[in-house]
């Protein structure tokens, strides 16, 4: 296998182990409000607070992504997010446990700043789209084993050795990029070939433009996937274990959907898939409330989460397309920094639309989001 294909396959095993605890503390939200006596608003911190410290990292990390290379802040990463499993598996109160998934929230942007900007400067074209849709099936993976193991521990009520176990072989995994040198080809200053978004300002008014569709979007899935199983346990009546079964369907299902995007999307054009996702991930969104059983919930749920992972091999492959080459590092901060932003907003303003009106009113407003999205999508080039 050549050194350049190595590193990629090595970066979508780190995306795997990355996204472990992705979900995991959404799912148990309503353990949380529980365990630690919390009201709705204040249990949306769980969701802001990791992602508010993600954002502050941000940009940072992409200009040192840049000037560095991607080994020592994929290392940095891991080790991070292990420290902050094996805190949250230890924490005694609201506050300890918002300490240790901050670490968990800094271990992000290490590593899809790193990790992204290395796939893009390997891979190009049809290629790049195809390689970003096994790279989110890769994080799919990682996230549905995160909560598959969730569901086991929680019919025993041990929760937190979801965290504590998973911090094993992420700190081993750190320890393989220490030894490992299939990233050393990926120095800064390295001449890559590439014939799409090279020179010039990453900020661009067409990248200006993607990154509103981006935090748009976004916020609006942000509120379903924080909420969902919340919404299930309080408003649908379902128990705790299962509302993490179903919840745990959706990542389970973006890893068919990831590829599905990524090989569609080599075709069919990054900017006509996105807007056919997008679409579709909002009439999923607003028909969750109406569906009148358990089951077919389910399945609403599980087609919403299919179509809103689709979004990311394109959204991914924009980036690369839209920005210069040697400036990667800083258009995959800017693109998380704005995901983030949105993402850590949209729920508080969720939690409070929730506490006057219904639980329900969370549907509708995801869909507006979305809808509002797809507006800036037609100023983002088509080629």
């Amino acid at each position: 296998m050549l050194p350049s294909r190595s590193a990629v396959w090595a970066m979508y095993v780190s995306h795997m182990f990355n996204e472990i605890y992705l979900f995991i503390h959404l799912a148990l939200i309503p353990v949380f409000i529980t365990e630690f006596e919390l009201t709705l608003f204040q249990v949306s911190f769980v969701a802001t607070v990791p992602t508010l410290i993600g954002i502050i990292m941000n940009i940072m990390i992409g200009f040192l992504v840049d000037r560095i290379g991607a080994r020592p802040l994929l290392i940095l990463g891991f080790i991070c997010q292990a420290l902050g499993g094996i805190i949250v598996a230890e924490s005694w109160s609201f506050e300890t446990l918002i300490f240790g998934l901050s670490f968990i929230g800094i271990a992000n942007p290490l590593y899809h700043n790193s990790g992204l900007s290395t796939i893009s400067r390997i891979l190009s074209g049809q290629k790049l789209t195809r390689g970003a849709g096994i790279h989110a099936a890769a994080g799919s993976i990682g996230s549905s084993i995160g909560l598959f193991t969730l569901s086991l521990l929680l019919a025993f009520n041990r929760w937190r050795l979801t965290y504590l176990i998973w911090a094993v072989p992420t700190l081993a995994w750190a320890l393989f990029l220490t030894r490992t040198r299939v990233l050393d080809q990926d120095k800064p200053g390295r001449k890559q070939t590439r014939d799409d978004g090279e020179g010039g300002s990453v900020l661009s008014r067409p990248f200006a433009f993607f990154l509103i569709l981006v935090g748009l979007t976004q916020a609006g899935s942000s509120v379903i996937t924080t909420f969902m199983t919340t919404y299930m346990v309080l408003g649908r009546g379902i128990s705790e274990a299962t509302a993490s079964l179903i919840f745990t369907a959706g990542p389970l299902i973006s890893i068919v959907g990831s590829l599905f995007s990524g090989y569609v999307g080599s075709w069919m054009g990054d900017v006509r898939i996105l807007f056919v996702t997008i679409g579709i991930t909002g009439l999923s969104a607003i028909l969750i409330p109406v569906m009148p059983t358990t089951s077919l919930l389910t399945i609403m749920f599980v087609c919403f989460a299919f179509f809103s992972c689709t979004v990311w091999p394109p959204i991914n492959s924009l980036t690369a397309r839209l920005t210069p080459t040697e400036k990667r590092g800083l258009a995959y901060s800017l693109s998380q920094t704005t995901y983030q932003a949105t993402s850590a907003l949209a729920p508080p303003v969720a939690a409070r639309l929730i506490e006057t009106t219904s639980m329900s009113m969370m549907f509708p407003f995801s869909f507006m989001l979305m809808l509002a999205g797809v507006v800036f999508l037609k100023r983002v080039p088509m080629k």
